[in-house]
């Protein structure tokens, strides 16, 4: 008896187009993530400026091509300046003085438990004094929950707020809170002593990006008849964490109109006077061979 074989339906048919449901969820996990796909940036945020450098070098580096909004961002400083947060303040108020000329509109909340921000110099880095407003806590808590409770205002062009102690689920809620409004959150980590903070920074925390920037040596300038001046103020900018990126670190020095990359000084070092590395040729060899002797 010949027995006709079954013919089995193919369970898996060849795919087609990529199914609508599938796209809103990819879609849902990247407004999640905060990662850019193309054509999508996260909903409200298509279109709005972001917060970038000024040099291509690392603007390029970074998956959105800038700082994203509705994000958290850490920066700090290295050794002394852990404690003052001096480098890290005059990055950021630089970044949100470009912004600003980008077209960002609300003011800047600074919120810090120290009353040693200068005013003065904001407008050197570009940033507007009249569009900040300066909140003094008392203590790290105080912080931050000023800063979680400050970004929920869509005003608002940009939150920043000195810290110290942080954890994951502290940041986390940072975070959380910045992706619902939009609003960019900037953290200066500094305490009362550099020692307390050393260990921190190195916790993990949410931040979509953590920035370390300490001062480099200046280029000197030769100013005739006066010796060599120092030269603009140079910084080494290391990029430690990158969700959705590399790390990656720079080297940059002021400029007029923001910064630019610099270019490390090799020094020759002197002549070695009238020592020979050699003998010459119509040496005697038995003066040598003496010496060795």
């Amino acid at each position: 008896m010949i027995r006709k074989q079954a013919t089995i339906p193919n369970a898996y048919p060849p795919p087609a187009e990529t199914p609508p449901g599938l796209i809103a969820l990819r879609r849902q996990v990247a407004l999640l993530e905060k990662l850019p796909q193309a054509g999508f940036e996260g909903a409200g945020l298509a279109g709005r400026p972001r917060l970038t450098w000024g040099l291509a070098a690392i603007d390029q580096h970074l998956p959105s091509h800038g700082l994203m909004l509705g994000a958290l961002h850490e920066f700090a400083g290295e050794g002394q300046d852990l404690e003052e947060g001096a480098l890290p303040a005059a990055a950021i108020a630089r970044l949100i003085g470009r912004l600003h000329r980008q077209g960002g509109d609300g003011s800047v909340l600074w919120i810090g438990r120290q009353r040693d921000l200068y005013a003065r110099a904001l407008p050197h880095e570009g940033l507007d004094p009249d569009r900040l407003l300066h909140l003094q806590v008392r203590r790290n808590a105080d912080a931050l929950w000023a800063i979680e409770e400050a970004l929920r205002c869509t005003s608002l062009s940009a939150v920043v707020g000195e810290v110290a102690a942080l954890n994951l689920t502290q940041s986390r809620r940072l975070q959380l809170a910045a992706e619902k409004s939009g609003v960019p959150a900037l953290l200066i980590r500094r305490a009362a002593r550099a020692s307390d903070l050393k260990n921190l920074v190195r916790q993990p925390i949410a931040a979509v990006t953590r920035w370390r920037i300490r001062p480099a040596p200046s280029a000197g300038v030769q100013a005739p008849p006066h010796p060599i001046l120092p030269g603009r103020a140079r910084w080494r900018l290391d990029l430690w964490r990158c969700r959705g990126g590399r790390p990656a670190d720079w080297f940059i020095e002021e400029h007029d109109d923001g910064w630019r990359e610099a270019t490390l000084l090799q020094h020759i070092p002197a002549p070695l006077g009238d020592r020979l590395l050699a003998p010459p040729a119509e040496a005697d060899d038995v003066g040598y061979k003496r010496a060795a002797g």
